[in-house]
């Protein structure tokens, strides 16, 4: 009787130790499965904490600004120095421009003139700004619109856009002719399709132009805007210079009066990699 009991538990001893080990070995295996999936994951296009917001404060006699920049911590130190040296550049220009034509109307004012040696008021001054658009920030590439302009004494304000494209584990600059790589004849393609794209967005009269204008101003508007628009997008590098990017898609931005009047602003034109 106790061979029998002994054989009995002996024989239970080892069934709740094989539960045991192989509930283990599955938890593990369950573990190192997830593990897998999560480095197989694809990175966000923008990862979180990836880049942060400069801002310069900075008080002038004439100009009032209001200044942001992106700085990337993935990044070298050469490229975020790129970025903060081009947007100090382009406040310096409006800077002696502004001083510059306040000063000119300053010395030519005429009796009854209110202008003053300086501006007294914030609001008085000219302006100047920079914001940005991000569309690619991770531990591969970086990619993004950087808006800047302002008011310094013109018939009326201006903006000027620029991009940043770069290749962080290469630490490069990112060319778009690389963007296309299988296709030497990327401009011409560009040139093609966006031309088609802005002619349908900006070169079509509607129903109620038509009744607000004559047939002559109406061909007028077109045939102008059509030749801006065939110069805008000649197939070269200029035309296509301001540009972002993701794994699929290109942006190409255009500037003030590149492809049309001051009235349809910086057009916008995205493409498929494929």
């Amino acid at each position: 009787m106790k061979k029998f009991l002994i054989a009995v538990l002996l024989i239970i001893t080892v069934l709740v130790s094989g539960f045991f080990i192989y509930q283990k070995r599955g938890i593990n295996e369950e573990i190192k499965i997830d593990d897998n999936k999560l480095t197989q994951q694809k990175e966000e296009l923008i990862v979180a904490g990836s880049f942060e917001t400069k801002v310069l404060n900075i008080v002038d006699s004439y100009v009032k600004f209001d200044v942001k920049y992106p700085y990337f911590n993935g990044a070298d130190n050469d490229f975020n120095l790129n970025i903060e040296n081009f947007v100090k550049l382009q406040m310096e220009d409006h800077r002696i421009i502004s001083k510059d034509n306040w000063t000119a109307r300053f010395d030519t004012r005429v009796e009854g003139d209110t202008i003053t040696k300086l501006p007294i008021n914030e609001d008085d001054k000219f302006s100047f700004f920079s914001d940005f658009t991000i569309v690619q920030s991770n531990s591969n590439y970086i990619s993004f619109i950087l808006k800047y302009g302002g008011f310094n004494g013109g018939a009326h304000g201006y903006e000027n856009l620029t991009s940043f494209n770069y290749d962080i584990k290469n630490k490069k600059n990112i060319q778009l002719k690389e963007l296309f790589a299988n296709n030497p004849e990327y401009l011409d393609k560009l040139s093609i399709e966006s031309r088609e794209y802005l002619k349908k967005e900006f070169a079509t009269i509607s129903e109620e132009d038509k009744k607000d204008s004559s047939p002559e101003a109406l061909k007028e508007y077109v045939d102008n805007i059509i030749s801006m628009i065939k110069i805008g997008t000649e197939p070269i590098d200029e035309n296509f210079g301001i540009f972002t990017f993701t794994d699929n898609k290109i942006k190409i931005y255009f500037s003030q009066y590149q492809v049309g009047p001051y009235v349809i602003g910086m057009p916008e034109f995205e493409i498929n990699r494929k």
